[in-house]
C-alpha cells in the first residue's frame, strides 16, 4: 500500500463524458463533472479505517470505509448507494449499488508515479478511464 498518504493530480480522461451522460444525473450536475471535476486524489488510513478524498477547487468529496464491509454512502442529498471497497495489492475497487438499479464500479490502480481509475456501470457497455500523476 505504497499509495497511502500520496496525492495524485488529474491529467486526462478517456470516455469520461460518455460515462457521465449514461448515469442519468441532472444536466447541471453532469456539466460540473464533465468540465470541473478534476480532483486531487488521496487515500489515508487510520487503523482499519480508510479515507478516500477527491479535492477540487469547487468541491471536496470524502468517504471513509473499512475494506470488505458494505455501508450506505450518501452520494448527494437524495441519493444513497450500498458501497463496498476491496483491496487487491495496489488496486482499490469500489462498487456502488443504487436502489434504482444502477451499479457503478471504480477500479483504482496505483503505481509508483500514477493512478489509473477505470469506471464502468451496468447501464452502459463502455468504460471510462481517468489518469492521474503523482503530485510533486
Amino acid at each position: 500500500m505504497a499509495f497511502l498518504g500520496k496525492s495524485y493530480v488529474h491529467e486526462k480522461d478517456e470516455n469520461f463524458e460518455d460515462f457521465i451522460e449514461n448515469l442519468g444525473m441532472p444536466i447541471e450536475r453532469a456539466a460540473f463533472y464533465k468540465s470541473k471535476f478534476q480532483p486531487v486524489h488521496k487515500v489515508e488510513r487510520n487503523g482499519d479505517v480508510f479515507t478516500l478524498s477527491a479535492v477540487c477547487p469547487d468541491e471536496t468529496k470524502q468517504v471513509s470505509f473499512k475494506i470488505g464491509e458494505e455501508f450506505e454512502e450518501k452520494i448527494s442529498p437524495i441519493h444513497v448507494a450500498k458501497t463496498i471497497f476491496t483491496l487487491d495489492g495496489n488496486t482499490l475497487n469500489q462498487v456502488q449499488k443504487f436502489p434504482h438499479g444502477y451499479d457503478v464500479t471504480y477500479k483504482r490502480e496505483y503505481f509508483d508515479d500514477k493512478l489509473i481509475t477505470t469506471l464502468t456501470t451496468n447501464k452502459w457497455n463502455g468504460k471510462a478511464v481517468r489518469y492521474y500523476k503523482l503530485k510533486a
